[in-house]
């Protein structure tokens, strides 16, 4: 089924016919030239990095049903199809993926098309679409109205097909509400036509495979990573995700040959890419709910096979199964160290799950993931959401203390976004829960193109909530806060020694957390946090239109790094930069103090203080200076614990308070070394993601630490250079 592929003029990929499913004479002849977009910022970083494989499988099914004169062309950079506009002028019909990161993109560059060439009928469809009428119909006369002729709700794939197949016989004029699926302004301008839903697909057999179709090799160059969809729906029903509504509780399968053959085919295009330092060695699965369905297990079997041949992915990003835990941790034994186990549980309370209707899901069972997937030697992690509808302050802490005793490594911590799409989104949801909410710009989703000869300057916006009837405002700040402490001192191990000598004397990480914020800090780390308070409240907006003029006009801002930065991730990694001295310190007195209470010796001669001290050490060197354009190649310190045996302890839950257990017969040299291959990793992300703070925060959510930080070699003493580097929490003989 591979198309050849050659290329035209100005860059524009012009594919062979797709390769018919049926005989010719079954389908009808598609004399209209069809452009689909799935657009991403691309000037402060590329904001989606994944391959535009979903508009992609528009084609490939419609190919299924109809005979394309002119091949669909399929388009993710702005600056691309700035480029084939001015080229070729525009397609009879253009499609646009509407999301929450790309609306106001593609309805502006979609208003400019329209302008120019008012006879393009121009198609919407995505999940950034209200799910009421009445919210449809503000949302046309606010967003669409001018530059949109229809919008795809649902499933896109057989309603945009029949859609192109009423175009082709006939006007975009006469085609008003006829098709199911597909809204429509009336002519005047009055009404919105929408007409019942489209049935979901219930064999994703029938999109087939646009990977395998070569629609999708140009993109490979270009650095994207491959996404791929296993399965499409999700039987469960939270309020605030878009596939909670009724329409998406069905789940519809690929079959398991097409899903193997589309894993080699982009393995095999991936290989040279990821041996050259080009691409990252990532997989991202679309599915809700990976690992739940037998089918997974093969699939990952075939990741198994791809690891092999061609050394990729690496890693592979993908939400596993909120139920049938044996049967996910099965699947992901299949590929060790790929995976990482999800246990997102959102919320522990009881009364904030039943607020938001998640049903069918154990977070008791939810919470066994952590311990079973480090008996499996996978990663772990779980996702909290604040401010959900009943949250406080104290059941978000709550929530926090029971996934750390749970044991999970990550922490994936969010704001509470009302999607358009979402049950939440309506005004008696609201009303009922007395969600307090604000505006703000979607990090890294902003820009300025310039559009057959016209500058689209845009950004995305997402309204999250603030405030509820039991958290004020500053409750939430609070809130973030101590979720800023969880990313920069317990995700990933980044102290994970400390870690595990409180867990040795069973105190809880968050109470550790809970002292580290009250503790007195470093200069340093007080400027950090201050800083993070402040650009949190300047970040937020009470109005949405406010907001909408601001950030166009200072887009150039943006753009550079001084505005709208992923606060999370941003101060997360000034945390370890710039104040990694005072985050050691910190780290040290609040652990000491933690013990002293549950009852341990901590003198300054004691052992376990000496432990925790040259613990703290060792993780601030393994960090040290890594996120500089030279970093040194060696640090030292003298050992005098054997960090390695507690640390494989650790993760099998087995710390010892006996420290005599890890104390080493005589002391040694520890080397801290950035490896070839560190290096190139570093290298590779950050020439995607950029050398600031914000680059280098968002690299942190992409790679293990172990694939960054320095990796540590033991030497006796005397064996090679002598000069241990000491630290304000580690004296060099203890």
């Amino acid at each position: 089924m591979e198309a050849h592929v050659e290329r035209a003029a100005e860059g524009v990929l012009e594919l062979a016919p797709l390769a018919p499913v049926g005989e010719p004479e079954q389908r009808p002849k598609m004399n209209l030239r069809v452009w689909l977009c799935d657009l991403t910022y691309t000037q402060q970083a590329v904001s989606a990095e994944t391959m535009p494989q979903a508009v992609a499988g528009l084609a490939t099914h419609a190919a299924t049903v109809m005979d394309f004169k002119h091949v669909p062309q399929v388009f993710k950079f702005p600056e691309d199809l700035a480029k084939a506009l001015e080229a070729h002028g525009a397609p009879d019909v253009i499609g646009f993926s509407h999301y929450i990161w790309n609306a106001h993109l593609s309805i502006g560059i979609a208003r400019v098309i329209k302008e120019k060439f008012p006879k393009t009928v121009v198609v919407m469809g995505g999940p950034h679409y209200p799910l009421l009428r009445a919210d449809q119909v503000q949302f046309w006369y606010q967003r669409l109205a001018g530059a949109v002729d229809f919008y795809v709700d649902g499933e896109g794939e057989i309603a945009f097909a029949d859609l192109l197949l009423h175009l082709n016989s006939k006007p975009a004029s006469k085609v008003l509400d006829t098709i199911p699926g597909v809204h429509s302004l009336s002519a005047d301008r009055r009404d919105v036509y929408t007409p019942r839903p489209r049935n979901r697909i219930r064999d994703l057999a029938d999109v087939p495979s646009p990977y395998t179709a070569g629609m999708l090799d140009r993109f490979f160059d270009r650095g994207g990573v491959p996404t791929i969809t296993t399965t499409r729906g999700c039987p469960f029903s939270c309020d605030f995700c878009t596939e909670g509504q009724h329409y998406f509780s069905k789940v519809a399968k690929r079959p398991r040959a097409e899903v193997e053959a589309e894993l080699h085919y982009i393995g095999r295009r991936m290989a040279p890419l990821v041996a050259a330092g080009t691409a990252r060695s990532e997989l991202l699965i679309t599915d809700s709910n990976f690992g739940m369905f037998p089918e997974d297990k093969h699939t990952c079997q075939v990741l198994a096979e791809c690891q092999k041949l061609y050394g990729w992915p690496r890693l592979v990003n993908v939400t596993t199964g909120k139920n049938q835990r044996e049967r996910v941790l099965d699947a992901v034994a299949q590929v060790p160290g790929t995976i990482s186990l999800s246990g997102s549980v959102q919320s522990l309370d009881t009364d904030v799950l039943a607020a938001v209707q998640r049903k069918n899901i154990s977070a008791e069972k939810m919470m066994e993931i952590a311990l079973q997937s480090a008996e499996a030697g996978a990663q772990s992690y779980s996702e909290v959401i604040l401010a959900l509808p009943d949250d406080s302050k104290k059941k978000h802490f709550d929530t926090l203390r029971g996934l750390m005793d749970a044991r999970f490594d990550r922490l994936n911590m969010f704001q509470l976004t009302l999607l358009p799409s979402s049950q939440m989104y309506a005004p008696a949801y609201r009303q009922r829960w007395g969600l307090g909410t604000k505006w703000r710009v979607m990090p890294r989703c902003f820009g300025r193109y310039t559009i057959l000869g016209k500058e689209v300057r845009a950004a995305e916006l997402d309204e999250v909530c603030v405030e509820l009837p039991n958290m004020s405002y500053e409750e939430y700040r609070e809130c973030r806060v101590m979720d800023l402490f969880v990313a920069s001192l317990y995700n990933g191990g980044v102290f994970g020694t400390v870690l595990a000598m409180i867990r040795a004397h069973k105190v809880s990480p968050m109470a550790w957390l809970e002292e580290c914020h009250s503790q007195e800090h470093g200069e340093e780390l007080t400027r950090v946090i201050s800083e993070f308070l402040a650009e949190t409240d300047e970040q937020l907006w009470d109005e949405r239109q406010d907001l909408m003029r601001y950030a166009p006009a200072n887009v150039d801002r943006y753009i550079a790094g001084e505005l709208g930065n992923n606060l999370l991730y941003t101060y997360r990694m000034r945390m370890i930069s710039e104040a990694l001295e005072d985050l050691a310190d910190v780290a040290v007195r609040a652990a000491l103090a933690v013990l002293r209470r549950a009852g341990a010796a901590t003198g300054s001669s004691s052992l376990v203080a000496r432990l925790v001290r040259e613990g703290a050490a060792y993780h601030r060197l393994k960090l040290s200076q890594v996120f500089t354009v030279e970093p040194p190649g060696v640090l030292e310190q003298i050992a005098n614990f054997n960090i390695d045996l507690l640390l494989e302890d650790a993760r099998a839950a087995q710390e010892s308070p006996d420290v005599r257990r890890y104390r080493l017969p005589t002391p040694m040299v520890r080397t801290f070394v950035l490896t070839d291959r560190q290096r190139a990793t570093l290298r590779t992300y950050v020439g995607e993601m950029g050398a600031t703070a914000a680059g280098f925060g968002w690299l942190l959510t992409k790679v293990r630490l172990p694939d960054i930080v320095r990796e540590v070699r033991m030497t006796a003493v005397g064996s090679g250079s002598s000069d241990a580097e000491p630290s304000r929490s580690d004296p060099v003989t203890p």
